[in-house]
């Protein structure tokens, strides 16, 4: 019986090949894109879920504020919490400390090879006990325990030392220092927070910071913690501040966290290890699938039930021949069957075809093979069935419900809830791409406004030079001459030296800071070290005060510069502030420091994030950045030049470089990706939803034959037909953008909170999307309209 079904059901697919076509169209370009988008959110849900008893696992962290109020949310903590909470908490099992300095690299001399990598984490020697990274040579209790010893991932093992066994091998960090490798580790997973090609031991990084005091003063350090089973995360939580209380000058200032480790990477702060993700993207994305997903489906029943005046008499005859509805209903249930199934077999297909070419669109490489993922198989089987019922139940009930005696007297009584159902279901097709379109020009308008944002100094023609590694007593003689032999060449304007650079953060946080006998606990401040050129290269606006001098180097290490936000933050004008004394950082034995100017408020890292109060002390040494001013023209010859004098200086080190504003603009890098696959998958919601509107024109308009004939023997124009048909598809239209627009208003400004500069919503996000909507739509029908008004009226009444 059942065979016989699919046999009938096969024969009215091959009869009404058009509206086979759009369906099957449809829903595999609803599934191959929901698919898609469901294997990178299991991605980005999945990050850190490979560690074992992870549920255990939680991150401290530690917040800054000023006044009882959040100043900022940061990753980072002090050195010695984890310690701690695990000599004084019964409930934690042991931690974690890790440090990265973001400067640091690690080179290897073979031959006339040299090799030389960053992404280096400074761990503490129990790394293999806390987290899953699988050990494939050395011994995971001894490997970090000792100082100046190094791990290496197997990437990095077969570029440095090929088929060689590294075990052994000496490293060199920065040209001063050896380490010795003592183990090899399988590179990090793709779904980890912690992306590392090295592992170094922390050993002299914590003494260093005791040696200067900055154990409990400077966060620096991801720190991590294990609880025991069963234990509440509140309660461990509630018992932090005692730590503060009893080790940081300034407790008040501070507040700590526990963060699960699963919730890292989509809930990322200040100073990550890696780029986080964006949790509010990944639910939009998954809208985005629901949205195309039920759009095809949509389709189907608009179709299906849109045709149901031709299927009646089909009906009518097998009710008389003796058919049951419940036979009916299983055969049309059949035909949707049928055609997810024919669906499905090209889902499938084209989801493996295509997930290559997603991998390149998103960054990720989301898995070697759809068909090895269980995952895979789990949701395409739900999506199957989903789709079966969703776009089966309702035409099987509609079309087995027709009276054989009135159909077959030619006689059709439309169903005003079926009517009232297809309008309600186009409606929602409508208000969904509306939303999906507005959503689509929000994201690019927002990025480009923080592109061309005024970022408080000129990042324009910058090259950006990393300093050499090879700290040693000759450096500051090689650095002099470098300096002067690029400052000669006539395409450069300025050459300065720096600890940090606009794009790569700050160099480091200090917490307390306030003036010299002003109450309070001070607040968090960022800050970085500057030579006197640094302010005029990038132009930079100075308020109140002056720069730091030329050749007076005693006097610029007692002083600071500090930024407008700043200056708020210590209850003065620029210019009263001027002469103040501020305390709190502890630098080379100076107590107070005089600020001698302020300038106004400049954009360090991206736009996404407000800027925060800043400070800038005077190093007369080589620092970690060389920022160089070049002239548009004849860049490559300049960037020759200035290669040439490097490797003169440096010849023990390889020439790197890049242009500031390509660096700053890459902080976009994810707001771009997120806005092209919105726009993607945006797009292809709007295709299925298309297909669905020309299939029902096609179908509406051959019902409305013979009438357009009849108009046309009266007397109607072409123009006035098109109208009055067009007029019937703009309507529903209008009333989409009624719905969508509060709902895309709302859904826009709770966006752009994320965003501590944003564009103002505009009339734009309202009228665009209509526009683009209602034109889309009109291409879709306007030309199946015209071809219908432009038929020989006598062609359609002949057989009245």
């Amino acid at each position: 019986m059942f065979k016989n079904y699919l046999k009938i059901a096969f024969r009215n697919l091959l009869r009404n090949k058009l509206f086979s076509t759009l369906n099957i169209m449809g829903l595999v370009i609803g599934m191959v894109a929901c698919l898609l988008i469901l294997q990178y959110v299991q991605l980005e849900t999945s990050y850190d879920s490979f560690h074992n008893n992870v549920e255990q696992m939680y991150r401290v962290r530690c917040d800054d504020y000023q006044n009882g109020q959040l100043a900022a949310e940061n990753a980072k903590n002090y050195m010695s919490v984890g310690k701690l909470m695990t000599q004084d908490y019964s409930e934690v099992l042991n931690s974690m400390v890790i440090f990265q300095k973001r400067q640091a690299m690690l080179a290897y001399i073979k031959g006339n090879k040299r090799f030389k990598d960053k992404d280096l984490y400074f761990v503490a020697d129990n790394f293999f006990e806390f987290f899953s990274f699988n050990l494939i040579q050395g011994n995971p209790q001894e490997a970090l325990k000792a100082p100046k010893c190094v791990v290496l991932t197997e990437k990095m093992a077969k570029k440095y030392f090929g088929n060689e066994n590294p075990m052994g091998k000496t490293l060199e960090l920065n040209g001063q220092e050896n380490f010795r490798v003592t183990g090899v580790v399988q590179d990090p997973p793709v779904n980890s927070h912690l992306q590392f090609n090295f592992l170094l031991s922390i050993h002299d990084v914590l003494k260093e910071y005791k040696e200067k005091k900055r154990e409990w003063t400077w966060t620096n350090f991801h720190v991590y913690v294990r609880l025991k089973p069963g234990t509440q995360p509140e309660k461990v939580e509630a018992k932090l501040p005692a730590i503060a209380q009893k080790h940081i000058k300034h407790a008040n200032t501070v507040k700590m966290h526990l963060q699960p480790l699963q919730d890292i990477h989509l809930n990322g702060y200040s100073s990550e290890l890696s780029p986080a993700g964006d949790a509010q993207a990944i639910y939009l994305l998954l809208v985005i699938a629901l949205f195309i997903l039920v759009i095809a489906w949509i389709n189907y029943v608009n179709l299906a039930t849109a045709r149901a005046t031709d299927r009646a008499r089909e009906v009518g005859i097998r009710k008389v021949v003796g058919a049951y509805r419940r036979q009916l209903i299983v055969q049309f249930m059949g035909e949707a069957f049928l055609i997810n199934l024919l669906a499905g077999a090209f889902t499938v297909l084209f989801s493996d075809l295509l997930l290559p070419v997603f991998e390149r669109f998103t960054g990720k490489e989301l898995s070697f093979s759809l068909w090895q993922q269980p995952a895979f198989w789990i949701i395409f089987g739900g999506m199957f069935v989903l789709g079966v019922l969703f776009s089966g139940l309702y035409p099987a009930f509609v079309l087995s419900g027709f009276k054989p005696v009135t159909v077959l007297k030619g006689k059709i009584i439309r169903s005003r809830q079926g009517v009232v159902l297809r309008k309600g279901l186009t409606l929602f097709q409508f208000t969904a791409s509306i939303i999906l379109i507005g959503g689509t020009i929000l994201v690019y308008k927002q990025l480009n406004f923080m592109r061309n944002q005024d970022l408080g100094l000129n990042i324009s023609q910058t090259l950006i030079i990393e300093a050499p590694r090879n700290e040693d007593s000759t450096l500051h003689v090689r650095y002099n001459s470098f300096r002067q032999k690029v400052k000669q060449l006539a395409q450069v304007k300025s050459f300065v030296s720096s600890s940090s650079i606009p794009s790569e953060g700050f160099s480091a946080g200090v917490t307390g800071v306030k003036l010299k006998g002003q109450r309070g606990d001070g607040f968090l401040q960022s800050v970085t070290w500057i030579d006197e050129q640094y302010i005029p290269a990038y132009e930079m606006k100075i308020l109140a005060g002056r720069n730091f001098a030329a050749n007076a180097n005693a006097e610029n290490a007692k002083q600071v510069i500090i930024n407008e936000a700043s200056a708020k933050k210590f209850g003065y004008s620029p210019k009263d502030i001027l002469g103040k004394k501020v305390t709190g950082y502890g630098l080379n034995g100076v107590r107070a420091f005089t600020i001698i100017g302020v300038v106004r408020d400049f954009n360090q890292l991206s736009l996404k994030k407000a800027t925060g109060p800043a400070v800038m002390h005077y190093n007369k040494n080589p620092m970690d950045y060389y920022s160089v001013k070049v002239s548009a023209a004849n860049v490559q010859q300049t960037i020759a030049a200035i290669k040439k004098g490097y490797l003169e200086s440096f010849p023990k080190n390889t020439f790197e470089y890049y242009f500031l504003d390509s660096a700053f603009d890459a902080q976009y890098k994810a707001d771009e990706r997120f806005g092209e696959m919105f726009a993607l998958f945006s797009g292809l919601a709007i295709l299925v939803a298309c297909l669905g509107l020309f299939g029902l024109a096609s179908f509406t308009l051959l019902q409305r034959t013979k009438e357009m004939g009849i108009r046309k023997v009266l007397g109607a124009s072409i123009d006035s037909l098109m109208i009055l048909l067009l007029k019937d598809f703009l309507k529903p239209i209008v009333l989409a953008g009624l719905l969508a627009l509060p709902l895309l208003y709302w859904g826009g400004t709770e966006w752009l909170k994320n965003y501590a500069y944003r564009l103002s919503v505009g009339w734009w996000l309202f009228i665009l999307p209509l526009l683009v909507v209602v034109f889309i739509s009109l291409l879709t029908v306007g030309f199946q309209t015209l071809k219908a008004t432009r038929n020989n009226p006598v062609d359609s009444l002949r057989y009245e």
